[in-house]
C-alpha cells in the first residue's frame, strides 16, 4: 500500500508544483497585451486567470483589471450599456470571492457608481452603496459614498438646488 501511495504523492507534488507559476505568467501575458492595446486578448488570459485560478492573488488582480477594462470602454465591439454591465459584474466578483482584498472597498464603490451614474439602475446602486457603508464604514471612501448614496437618482440641477437650499438654511 505504501508503495503505490508515494509515487502518487510524488507525481501530484510534481504536477502543482509545474503549475505553481503558471497563473503569473498568464497575468504577465495578459499585462503585456494590455500595455501593447491588445485588449481582446488581455481580457481572454485574464479571464482564465479567473476562472483557473480563482483564489490566487492573479485572479484578484485580474478581476479589477478587468472590471476596469470594461469600465473604460476599452473592449471593441460591445455597447456602451454591455461594457458598463461587465464592469459591475467583476468589481462585484472581486468583492464577493476577495472580501478582505485592499480593493474590495473600491470595487464594490466602483459597481455602485456604474449602476447609478451610467446604467441608471438607481435601487441597485443604492444596494451597492450601503453594502460599502456596512462592511467599510471607516474607509477613506466613505464620505464620497455617503454623498453618492444621497444623491443617486437626482439630476445635476437637483443636487445644486438642494445645495444652494441648504446654504440658505445655514445662513439663517
Amino acid at each position: 500500500m505504501a508503495k503505490r501511495f508515494f509515487p502518487v504523492l510524488f507525481i501530484l507534488a510534481l504536477i502543482i508544483g509545474c503549475n505553481s507559476h503558471k497563473d503569473k505568467e498568464i497575468f504577465d501575458s495578459a499585462e503585456k497585451n494590455f500595455n501593447s492595446k491588445n485588449y481582446i486578448k488581455a481580457i481572454a488570459e485574464y479571464e482564465q486567470v479567473i476562472n483557473e485560478y480563482a483564489s490566487s492573488d492573479y485572479a484578484e488582480k485580474s478581476l479589477l483589471k478587468v472590471g476596469s477594462m470594461y469600465q473604460m470602454l476599452l473592449v471593441p465591439n460591445i455597447s456602451r450599456e454591455t461594457s458598463n454591465t461587465k464592469a459591475v459584474q467583476f468589481y462585484k466578483k472581486l468583492f464577493v470571492d476577495f472580501p478582505k482584498s485592499p480593493d474590495a472597498p473600491r470595487a464594490i464603490f466602483m459597481a455602485g457608481f456604474i449602476l447609478a451614474n451610467d446604467l441608471n439602475k438607481f435601487e441597485e446602486a443604492k444596494s451597492a452603496y450601503k453594502t460599502f457603508l456596512e462592511k467599510f464604514p471607516n474607509d477613506p471612501l466613505t464620505p464620497q459614498v455617503k454623498v453618492e448614496l444621497e444623491n443617486v437618482g437626482k439630476t445635476p440641477e437637483e443636487i445644486l438646488e438642494q445645495k444652494i437650499a441648504s446654504r440658505k438654511e445655514n445662513i439663517k
